[in-house]
């Protein structure tokens, strides 16, 4: 693993963070964003909204009484009702006022002190009908709890932002994207994204050597890529994960000075499997305005690399198989 006095002052005093079936151990000072959740449906996360949370559904009834629906009579609403744990709602809906397949069934629970928005639909195709969207939502609400930012279950479940479902079933799908933001290091980000039922008919090496084969096509785009230095790239190991990674450092624009670094690493996992799902991390330098590559990187590349393995090496399953 590469080291650095830049780094290693960064991980001085670090914390844990879960998210989906996962822990790892980051900067103190480091940001946790979750920018997407799902389990089953998606399930948006009201931060302290737990007051608000009925609010919200009624609201949305609301809105929805207003629409008339021009297939069936009434409204777009086609069922308001309390839900299967205290404090909570439940509607069933038509998405437009000419849908008549398709039911949304949206959860509000009432999780003290946060709220959570379950956002469920039928899916007739794939055998998803009101009554199995409902067992999904009453199997979602009832395993549901409130979880502080810094408390890592140990239990088997799934982590959500400021939640957790206690699971070891598997049965539903997991997605789950998180990023790192760090105050000292304003132009660097990484994230993790997580899918357990993702299906990857390509591996990343393929992939990669695909792009590469595009590239020479092409004089403009050979050109380009004869400018970026690979680092490191090929099979990496993880934990107990067998994956692949590609860490590039690459020139600004023409008219500018100095370069970014691009990080990228696979693990393909085994589909459907919670106890071996597949992720993939990102590392960007010389980020502005959510672009990367807009500036220079404040890290040159050994400390790029040092950070990259630094966050990687921590990375783990929160309840070991």
């Amino acid at each position: 693993m590469n080291t650095s006095q830049k780094i290693d002052d960064l991980f001085a005093k670090t914390k844990p963070v879960c998210f989906g079936r996962f822990v790892m151990d980051v900067p103190a000072n480091a940001d946790l964003i979750f920018w997407g959740q799902a389990f089953g449906p998606n399930i948006e996360t009201i931060p302290n909204g737990s007051k608000a949370i009925k609010g919200l559904s009624e609201e949305e009834k609301t809105e929805l009484e207003a629409v008339k629906h021009q297939e069936e009579p009434g409204s777009l609403l086609r069922s308001a009702t309390d839900g299967p744990t205290p404090g909570s709602k439940v509607l069933q809906f038509r998405e437009n006022d000419t849908a008549t397949r398709v039911m949304r069934i949206w959860g509000y629970f009432n999780v003290p002190p946060h709220g959570f928005v379950y956002k469920g639909a039928t899916a007739p195709s794939e055998g998803r009908t009101v009554e199995t969207e409902m067992q999904t939502l009453t199997y979602v609400a009832t395993n549901l709890r409130a979880r502080k930012l810094d408390e890592v279950p140990t239990e088997p479940g799934v982590c959500l932002d400021l939640g957790f479902i206690k699971d070891d079933i598997g049965k539903f799908q997991e997605i789950f994207n998180i990023g790192l933001c760090f105050p000292s290091l304003p132009d660097v980000s990484f994230s993790i994204s997580t899918n357990k039922d993702a299906r990857r008919d390509t591996s990343f090496e393929a992939r990669r050597n695909e792009a590469k084969k595009a590239a020479l096509l092409s004089a403009p785009l050979a050109t380009l890529f004869g400018k970026v230095k690979s680092l490191r790239e090929g099979k990496h190991d993880v934990y107990k994960w067998k994956g692949d990674e590609a860490l590039f450092r690459r020139p600004l624009d023409d008219d500018q000075k100095g370069a970014w670094h691009e990080f990228q690493f696979e693990y393909a996992g085994v589909r459907y499997d919670h106890h071996n799902p597949g992720w993939e991390a990102a590392l960007f330098t010389g980020v502005k305005g959510n672009t990367a590559g807009a500036q220079a990187s404040s890290l040159t590349d050994d400390e790029a690399i040092a950070l990259w393995d630094r966050l990687l090496s921590t990375l783990r399953l929160r309840v070991p198989d």
